[in-house]
């Protein structure tokens, strides 16, 4: 008799994937959460831009214009940096000179003096990773944050 007991049980990739993030959903770590409240009519504008630490080269200081104008469109909340902050080799210190050369005074537009989110890419991972989240940064500019591991609580 061919019983379900019988035969093996196959999951697709996806099945699979959704089990993996179940289980790191579930463990008992808990992020740290950082609050970013809606505008009033209960909606959040934001911009994403990753792979800029170019010290104003590679068209950094043109994006970073145009992100000035989106930016004031969209009456934007904040900005998330999805890695790469600052090229080929992370930073040295939080006294490096390419977090002024290349976040500072760079993204100078007043609509982007909002908090930015930041993770670490693989550049970023090549330098001194204790530098990027040191808070001695968010002291040199307020708007830069950047920890290990976070959740940002946007209401909806």
């Amino acid at each position: 008799m061919d019983t379900m007991r019988d035969k093996p049980i196959k999951f697709s990739s996806s099945v699979f994937c959704l089990i993996i993030l179940l289980s790191v959903y579930n463990s008992t770590a808990e992020l740290r959460r950082l609050v970013q409240p809606p505008k009033s009519d209960g909606t959040l504008s934001f911009l994403v831009v990753g792979d800029w630490g170019r010290r104003g080269s590679y068209n950094q200081s043109q994006v970073a214009r145009q992100m000035g104008k989106t930016g004031m469109n969209l009456n934007i909340d904040f900005v998330i940096s999805t890695g790469d902050n600052f090229y080929d080799d992370g930073i040295t210190s939080p006294y490096d000179c390419q977090f002024q050369d290349s976040f500072t005074n760079i993204y100078t537009a007043p609509s982007l003096q909002k908090p930015w989110y930041n993770v670490l890419g693989n550049h970023d991972y090549r330098g001194n990773v204790d530098a990027q989240i040191s808070p001695i940064l968010k002291d040199f500019d307020c708007r830069w944050v950047c920890l290990r591991s976070y959740v940002v609580n946007a209401g909806n």
